[in-house]
């Protein structure tokens, strides 16, 4: 029976709304799982710091923070006999292009790598609080957020042989980078509380809607469900792009020297990599959809298809349920997206395959019904029959057909 115009219409509506709700999804998904978990991060920012043109400029950062709190030329004069005290400048300038090459190396060593780790987990753990409210420390009218890196410029000055007066010198506030104001904390919250709640509802939401397309569209449901893979690649497809031209309009109105532009690119690629990764994810969620309903289909590729999986499909279920497990389970062994590596999106790639054997064994059954015979071959090689009574049907079959 053919579709209502007013049901197709709706059918393309739903189709429309979950794409929209898909891409919002991956964002909210983001969000939620990286800027607000201190833990996810942490890890991120040491994935930062191993970056060599990123720690390049936080050792630039380090270096420039140690000599604008610490007299370096004036402890050096002091040093020098009164006669070599012109030459100070000159060594404090050489001592910095050491300082520089120092602070890189300290940077790449595991204990100041969990120093900067931990500086970070502090960081997030205070922007979480604040974000949800739940902070004491810093209210809208308190201090702004930092990124206090104060304990690995000690480090730095330690490591540069200068004397423990000067390190003693260093004040509480240098090596803190502001993160956000006090007066953003507000428009924050208020963000924060939406996102904590659409992570969950928007993409149980995209999903249903899809779902419901899918029901609604009685005989053309093959072309509907190729559709709803088709939207998933398209909203998963919109992000990495947006991630990609969003991530160079923000670098050039956030970054003014080119110097430090090529970092700025690195901070964004890697601090948005969970963000590449639920989009990929999305993607690879639309390939069953988008298998199904092409073996579904009634092109002469797909019958053949469907013509030679139909004796395993329709005779021997188990091993055919067993083989599309196995290949999950290869698929998340392999773990090309991160996506492969999370319980929940695994349980739902391997519901989706499961259900998806399940109707196109529906479909082979009705289109390739199987013959007596095939029934008779098939319990013989179950072992439900013996080799006689095998044998002695088999005749019986013949002469049956002979006889019609």
């Amino acid at each position: 029976m053919p579709l209502t115009r007013g049901r197709r219409i709706t059918i393309r509506v739903l189709l429309g709304v979950a794409t929209l709700l898909t891409i919002a999804a991956i964002f909210a998904l983001w969000a939620n799982r990286q800027v607000l978990n201190s833990d996810n991060w942490s890890e991120t920012s040491v994935a930062l710091l191993r970056d060599e043109t990123i720690r390049t400029q936080v050792s630039a950062y380090l270096v420039d923070q140690a000599y604008s709190n610490v007299d370096v030329a004036g402890q050096l004069a002091s040093s020098l006999p009164p006669q070599l005290a012109p030459l100070a400048g000159p060594a404090a300038g050489a001592l910095r292009n050491l300082a520089l090459r120092v602070s890189d190396e300290a940077l790449s060593r595991p204990r100041v790598q969990e120093l900067w780790k931990q500086a970070n987990r502090l960081t997030a753990q205070q922007f979480e609080n604040i974000a949800t409210g739940d902070s004491k420390a810093i209210t809208q009218n308190g201090n702004a957020v930092v990124l206090d890196l104060r304990v690995i410029l000690v480090d730095l000055v330690q490591r540069l042989g200068l004397p423990q007066t000067l390190v003693g010198k260093i004040p509480p506030d240098a090596g803190r980078i502001k993160i956000m104001s006090a007066n953003q904390v507000s428009g924050l919250q208020d963000a924060v509380s939406a996102v904590s709640g659409l992570a969950v509802v928007l993409p149980a939401l995209a999903l249903a809607l899809m779902a419901l397309a899918v029901y609604l569209a009685a005989g053309i449901r093959r072309r509907t469900l190729m559709w709803a893979g088709i939207d998933l690649v398209i909203a998963g497809s919109i992000v990495l792009i947006g991630r990609n031209l969003g991530g160079q309009a923000l670098i050039n109105s956030l970054v003014a020297s080119d110097a430090v532009r090529p970092a700025g690119n690195n901070v964004w690629a890697i601090g948005t990599g969970m963000l590449q990764d639920i989009a990929q994810a999305t993607i690879v969620l639309a390939i069953p959809a988008l298998f199904a309903a092409w073996l579904a289909g009634p092109t002469a590729a797909a019958t053949s298809a469907r013509r030679w999986m139909a004796p395993a499909l329709r005779d021997r279920p188990g091993a055919v349920y067993a083989g599309a497990a196995a290949l999950v389970l290869l698929i998340v062994a392999w773990g090309p997206i991160h996506a492969t590596r999370l319980v929940i999106p695994v349980l739902l790639f391997f519901a989706l395959v499961m259900l998806g054997v399940r109707v196109l064994r529906r479909q082979v059954e009705e289109e390739f019904p199987q013959t007596e015979l095939q029934r008779l071959v098939g319990l013989h090689e179950r072992g439900s029959i013996t080799d006689e009574e095998f044998a002695t049907q088999k005749t019986a079959l013949a002469n049956g057909g002979a006889r019609t």
